[in-house]
């Protein structure tokens, strides 16, 4: 393991992205960890190349499937994922050369499949090079969806739906900003900093730091180090977080002293943000199906300092472990969903998910919401929130949970939000929506209870 270059490190993130569905910048944490030896300048690469590939493997198979001599289902998953970080390597890193990422996928595949596996890809990256000016995509008037799909590298499913929903110009922007960096952006923890006292440190260590225009506890970081460079962390001054993440406890607005549930709660964001708010008075109820997630809860309100947390494993679509006659202030269901918000982010959910997911977790999340419904006091608030920018996880979820359940109301976000805020409502929903807002795609509904 150990002397492990930054590319045979990637093709193992890769291959364990396909095999298995734990979240990537975790994936990469633990590489990080493992792999000690790896310089910071090795981690940004590692972490460049692995987002690289995700975001682009459209476009690298469609180049795979055109200069392959084996069907493409037929090719073995390693050498596969050679061939991918090959093509994206002289594709899209211009400071690589040519011949370095050449030699690499041929190096990588020998190690793998000897010599025959060196030869194939050898072969292929070769003679794409060969013929590289020849080669012309789909034309654009005849063919929209697969001439997007393969050039913007997303799923054609997914460019089939959103042409017919928004047009081929949004289409193509929404898949552009996909396919972006996202800044990072940070959460700071009030109850240990405040947020110009942090950018001032920040700033002391030579980063460059901003406060974010919608949240008040965030902070943009420009041209940020790799994260496990990043000073303070490890002090629980902050964590990452999307500004429009943050701005879902604060339509929730909770209060010092409340009773509150956070019924999906891993990894822990919204918890210790709710907690925050509620300036570490109160309880705070947090819940997760799996035990280590609730692991990773509970280490991050030691890290922040948040104490008010009860962290217990439980289903959210069944009775909870609580007694009968225990009712919350506010409840929030940050439902699991496809996370279609969030794909700048998370690049590998384009891969892992399907038109069959959207419609499968529509009917989990309501389960969730029609359950919650039983633990929230009369004049208490139930907040329904996503990742995602679909309607059969969003409104539609909404919509049967309010024609069942006539005790509760859709609830006026106006009078709760800032008026920076309030530009983001439509019909009664919180929506930011990439790229218009430049932030991941969230929904948020609070419904209230009479």
């Amino acid at each position: 393991m150990k002397g492990k270059t930054a590319r045979a490190i990637s093709l193992e993130i890769l291959l364990e992205v396909e095999e298995s569905d734990r979240p990537l910048d975790l994936l990469l944490t633990e590489a990080f960890k493992r792999y000690r030896h790896l310089t910071p300048l090795d981690r940004s690469f590692l972490t460049e190349l692995t987002y690289g590939v995700l975001r682009w493997r459209q476009k690298c198979d469609w180049l795979i499937k055109r200069f392959s001599n084996v069907p493409f289902h037929h090719l073995d998953s390693r050498i596969l994922n050679i061939l991918r970080l090959g093509f994206y390597q002289i594709l899209f890193l211009s400071k690589i050369p040519v011949s370095a990422a050449v030699n690499e996928s041929v190096n990588l595949a020998k190690r793998i499949r000897g010599a025959k596996g060196a030869g194939f890809v050898n072969a292929i990256l070769r003679s794409f090079l060969r013929n590289r000016d020849k080669i012309s995509f789909s034309d654009l008037e005849k063919t929209p969806d697969i001439y997007i799909s393969i050039n913007y590298s997303h799923p054609i499913w997914l460019i089939e739906r959103w042409l017919n929903e928004m047009g081929e110009e949004e289409t193509k922007r929404l898949c552009e900003f996909n396919n972006t960096i996202p800044p990072l952006t940070l959460r700071v923890n009030t109850l240990k900093i405040e947020r110009e006292m942090l950018i001032e440190k920040l700033r002391s260590k030579g980063l460059a730091p901003f406060p974010t225009q919608f949240s008040d506890e965030g902070i943009y970081l420009l041209e940020p180090p790799p994260v496990s460079e990043l000073p303070f962390l490890k002090e629980g001054f902050y964590i990452i977080q999307d500004e429009a993440s943050q701005i879902v406890t604060a339509i929730m607005a909770p209060k010092p002293g409340e009773k509150i549930l956070d019924a999906c709660a891993s990894p822990g964001g919204k918890t210790t943000h709710i907690a925050q708010m509620m300036e570490n008075r109160g309880e705070i109820y947090a819940i997760d199906i799996n035990q280590t997630k609730i692991n990773i809860i509970k280490k991050m309100c030691k890290l922040l300092g948040v104490d008010i947390v009860k962290s217990l494993k439980a289903d959210a679509t069944m009775p909870l472990p609580f007694p009968k006659e225990i009712r919350f202030d506010r409840i929030l269901a940050d439902v699991p969903c496809s996370g279609f918000g969030t794909l700048r982010r998370n690049p590998d959910l384009k891969w892992k998910r399907g038109e069959e997911d959207i419609k499968r977790l529509g009917g989990l999340q309501f389960s969730i919401l029609n359950n919650l419904s039983n633990y929230v006091k009369e004049g208490g608030v139930l907040v329904y929130s996503t990742c995602t920018i679909f309607r059969e996880e969003n409104e539609e979820v909404i919509e049967k949970f309010l024609s069942i359940h006539r005790e509760f109301k859709l609830e006026d976000i106006r009078n709760i939000v800032p008026e920076r805020l309030k530009i983001f409502i439509k019909d009664g929903y919180f929506k930011t929506f990439p790229p218009k807002d430049q932030m991941d795609g969230f929904f948020v509904a609070r419904l209230l209870k009479d």
